[in-house]
């Protein structure tokens, strides 16, 4: 691990990165959602609780240097946070207040209540404010859309229900690769909603899909990051995040969860990942939905275009070319790689009628102009 000085120093450059990233893309209004587990709740049993975005002390500052409005939303919790939760959290429009009491009582005095270390009265209304305002929900807060805004969600999930089978009194066949199974769907559901706004009402949200922390080193929670890879790569609007290697032992005792400095690295990954990715996915997004849309009026509308192939072939191929082009030559390359390979597995489900063979066709005349 980096020296606490280094990691605030990297955490710094990123944070001017982003900024940087922002103002190229006319962003004035940041906003990034932290949803799902305790992970995403900035939770640790051994060392004070604090919300995971506000880890990035200095975000804020940086971005009102640059004329940006961050805003910074948490629904997460510290415990009954398996995924299918927290699409339910996002189908009935959990207001923030709704989850903030949630989490004082997560991280409160109650019979009920996870153990902390240091956490008073005070920072519970810090970190969670009775009565916000504005109250928002979960869905109006990451199905919104501006023209100037970039709708971020970083989104920590695939451990919850793999936990309660093993804590809470699961059958055998319950633990293991159930838990990981069940919240996999849970995942999927929530993406495929996201993913759905934004070809259907022109939304153009973005979600960083975490790992699960790397215990020691050691890869034991591969099983559940190799299902988040896979299940990224399917969706033109998500990017998976590495997760940072977690100690487990630590002078205070043992915990699951992120030590602060291993937090803040954490953090550190989830910038820079947005840094890295947020012009390629934005590109996907759009091309996703135009596409998607292509392929409608081609079944509904303008059938008559169907067996011309030369016709559907130039309009990809112009779509393409016309997302690429607003990308540096490395990122249009990255951009047309994932394009081909997203829009031709998604090809027989979404796309049939524009056609495998024209989209790769498309996609490798554009390769050979960006070049």
């Amino acid at each position: 691990m980096q020296k606490p000085n280094e990691i605030e120093n990297n955490q710094q450059k990123l944070n001017e990165s982003l900024a940087q990233v922002c103002q190229k893309n006319g962003i004035k209004n940041l906003q990034i959602t932290s949803l799902g587990n305790s992970i995403a709740s900035g939770y640790s049993s051994i060392n004070p609780v604090k919300p995971l975005l506000n880890r990035n002390e200095t975000l804020k500052t940086t971005m009102k240097k640059h004329g940006i409005t961050l805003t910074r939303y948490q629904f997460a919790r510290g415990q009954n946070n398996n995924d299918e939760h927290v699409f339910e959290w996002i189908i009935t429009n959990i207001k923030e207040s709704e989850m903030n009491k949630m989490n004082r009582n997560d991280f409160g005095h109650t019979n009920t209540s996870m153990s902390t270390v240091g956490m008073t009265d005070q920072k519970l209304d810090e970190y969670y404010p009775q009565t916000p305002t504005p109250d928002r929900g979960l869905q109006d807060i990451i199905l919104d859309s501006q023209k100037d805004k970039a709708n971020i969600v970083v989104y920590n999930g695939g451990t919850g229900s793999f936990l309660d089978g093993i804590t809470r009194g699961g059958r055998i066949s319950q633990m293991l690769t159930y838990g990981i199974k069940r919240d996999t769907y849970g995942i999927e559901s929530v993406l495929k909603l996201i993913q759905l706004n934004n070809r259907n009402n022109n939304t153009n949200t973005q979600v960083y899909l975490c790992g699960a922390p790397d215990y020691l080193g050691l890869k034991v929670t591969s099983a559940i990051n190799n299902k988040l890879k896979n299940i990224a790569e399917k969706y033109a609007n998500v990017v998976y995040v590495e997760p940072v290697k977690a100690n487990f032992f630590y002078k205070n005792g043992i915990d699951i969860h992120y030590s602060d400095e291993e937090y803040k690295e954490f953090n550190s990954n989830i910038i820079k990942a947005i840094v890295d990715n947020y012009e390629i996915t934005k590109a996907m997004i759009n091309i996703d939905r135009e596409i998607y849309k292509f392929n409608e009026k081609l079944e509904l509308y303008n059938q008559s275009q169907i067996d011309d192939l030369e016709r559907k072939s130039n309009y990809i191929f112009y779509k393409l070319i016309k997302e690429s082009s607003q990308l540096e030559t490395s990122k249009a390359l990255t951009f047309l790689n994932q394009a081909k390979n997203y829009l031709s597995e998604r090809a027989p489900y979404d796309f049939f009628y524009v056609g495998k063979r024209n989209i790769i066709k498309s996609v490798e005349n554009a390769k050979n102009i960006s070049r």
